[in-house]
């Protein structure tokens, strides 16, 4: 029964797969929707598929159950019995009972991690995680696997009835639970794709994917708790993008994002590790500097310096960012029709940099954070380029 089950399965997997696309696409769902149903999903539902169906003709598992239903059971007390030469009547020796538990639970346990079952799961997983890349809702994500599971069914039972095979309750019940666990796993990797993606969000800039500036309030003062406890230095660079507005007013503001992102970069790649790069606001960045006496924090603000003089920020000719400004660009300028228009080669600004440490400076974060500001306004007061204590 497994075997013509499994057999059914893969002969129909190509036309299941069509007539779950036809089905979803004669839903309720945008055009948009449907351009989503792209080889990628269509692949990975026929893989998933046929792993299932080759997880079937194995007779695994859902995960976490020993013992899935009574047809497998069945099966394995039969294939005991027939090895033993003994009938699986309900007056069994509790010898062979014991002899069959023990069986089922090394099958189990031994069951390899990259057998059918687990080569599904990680399809469906696949699937999960693409869909929420997708912008899909979770309710959407469950429409998919109930019409998948409908027409699954609904190929299957036409082909029985073309073939004359019996499929009983308990063969249905087996073969909806390793679905069921299919689909459980797609959600859960959906849902926790969100909640990564939330938290993520709400710790993150946007523009330049450092820390936003509540989040660097909230370890600053972790990590001058941590340096009253431990005896050890912190160090605050606040850092300022010198005369930023010439070119937004050049170029227009999308450039000066493009220059922004870079600069952010930067400050990314020029950090350590438990570093802790912060975008504070507009073109302002804060850098805490865990364990960094003041005389190390210099040499990390020098660094900083040499790197972003090394930044280059091209933008492509049709980048809407090169058209407006308000002294004009090379985009006003009259061209000949045909006329290639060259990359454009932005600015990047000079650095301004502030630094306050404790214990020296302070010994609360909002004293800190002040000094390290006054620090970067006198470097920008002394001409700009500069770093300050």
């Amino acid at each position: 029964m497994f075997t013509e089950i499994a057999r059914t399965l893969k002969e129909n997997i190509d036309e299941i797969t069509r007539r779950w696309v036809d089905e979803l696409r004669l839903s309720e769902r945008t055009q948009v929707h449907n351009q989503l149903l792209t080889a990628e999903i269509v692949n990975g539902t026929k893989a998933m598929l046929a792993n299932l169906a080759e997880a079937i003709e194995g007779r695994e598992a859902p995960d976490r159950e020993t013992v899935p239903i009574a047809s497998v059971s069945r099966s394995a007390e039969n294939q005991v019995a027939s090895q033993s030469g003994t009938s699986t009547s309900t007056t069994a020796p509790i010898t062979t009972t014991q002899n069959l538990i023990a069986a089922k639970a090394r099958a189990y346990s031994t069951r390899p991690l990259s057998g059918p079952l687990a080569r599904a799961q990680q399809a469906a997983a696949a699937h999960g995680k693409l869909r929420h890349t997708q912008d899909y809702q979770l309710h959407e994500v469950i429409l998919e696997y109930i019409k998948l599971r409908q027409v699954i069914w609904s190929t299957m039972q036409a082909s029985n009835q073309e073939n004359a095979t019996d499929v009983n309750l308990d063969m249905i019940a087996y073969v909806d639970r390793l679905f069921d666990e299919l689909m459980l796993i797609s959600l859960e990797n959906f849902y926790d794709t969100s909640v990564r993606d939330l938290e993520k969000r709400a710790v993150r800039d946007p523009l330049t994917q450092l820390y936003n500036k509540d989040f660097f309030h909230q370890r600053l003062n972790e990590e001058l708790r941590r340096a009253v406890r431990y005896a050890e230095p912190v160090t605050v660079a606040i850092i300022d993008m010198d005369l930023l507005k010439q070119i937004n007013d050049t170029y227009g503001h999308p450039v000066g994002d493009a220059v922004i992102a870079a600069v952010g970069a930067a400050i990314k790649d020029t950090s350590r590790q438990n570093d802790i790069p912060c975008r504070y606001g507009g073109d302002e960045f804060a850098v805490i500097l865990p364990e960094t006496p003041k005389d190390q924090s210099h040499a990390f603000a020098e660094r900083l310096v040499r790197a972003v003089q090394n930044v280059t920020v091209v933008v492509a000719p049709n980048d809407p960012g090169s058209a407006k400004g308000e002294k004009g660009t090379p985009e006003d300028e009259p061209r000949e029709e045909g006329e290639t228009r060259m990359p454009l080669m932005a600015p990047v600004p000079t650095l301004s940099i502030g630094l306050a440490s404790f214990p020296d400076d302070a010994r609360n974060p909002e004293t800190l954070l002040a000094k390290a500001d006054e620090a970067m306004y006198r470097a920008k007061k002394e001409g700009r380029n500069r770093i300050s204590f």
